[in-house]
């Protein structure tokens, strides 16, 4: 009877399990996305208003006008981005513009890094979490049988704790248990190191 009720328990909490473990399934990358869309948009507004407030500028329409006559291609709106983000297309502008190009090409790549890392991180610790608590379900059923995992030097091995004291071999590996329940591991020379409940 009691077997069956720590069964029944074991499957209810494998039942909580499937219910909760959905949120190991959260989808980081598409909650960056739209993070980095909805900062997008808002710059691009900005920059929009900005590019139409230069075209209704006399000043940047004669520019423009000037920059047509030596051979210039850029579309007018193209024309006035790049006069409002040069500075009216001066040396310091240019100098300006160029380098927060580049230190904003940096900051992305490093972000972008940094979120890439995170995501290996998190992967990492819901797996971690994971496996530990299979685990724990695999030596709640060891333990149902009179079984429990032992940390020995040949890897974790899962031995009867109920045995009656004496040697045992088990996947090559020689033990003896002692009278009062306690396992050691037997090297080939016949010493002996106790061991320990665990991984």
């Amino acid at each position: 009877m009691r077997k069956l009720i720590t069964l029944i328990a074991l499957a209810l909490s494998t039942n909580a399990w499937a219910q909760y473990g959905d949120f190991t399934n959260m989808d980081m990358t598409r909650l960056y996305n739209q993070h980095v869309q909805q900062t997008n948009a808002y710059f691009q507004n900005r920059t929009q208003q900005m590019v139409q407030s230069n075209m209704t500028n006399p000043q940047v329409q004669y520019a423009y006008q000037q920059y047509l006559a030596q051979g210039g291609q850029a579309s007018f709106e193209q024309f006035a981005y790049m006069y409002a983000a040069t500075g009216g297309f001066s040396q310091q502008g240019i100098q300006n513009y160029n380098q927060t190009t580049q230190n904003i090409n940096a900051q992305q790549r490093n972000a972008w890094n940094g979120y890439q890392q995170a995501q290996q991180q998190r992967q990492q610790a819901v797996q971690d979490w994971q496996n530990g608590y299979y685990r724990n379900q695999a030596e709640a059923g060891y333990n149902l049988n009179g079984q429990a995992t032992y940390a020995t030097p040949a890897g974790p091995q899962v031995l009867h704790y109920n045995n009656q004291p004496g040697y045992y071999q088990q996947n090559g590996q020689n033990y003896y248990m002692d009278p009062s329940g306690n396992y050691y591991y037997v090297y080939p020379n016949g010493t002996v190191q106790p061991l320990q409940r665990g991984w």
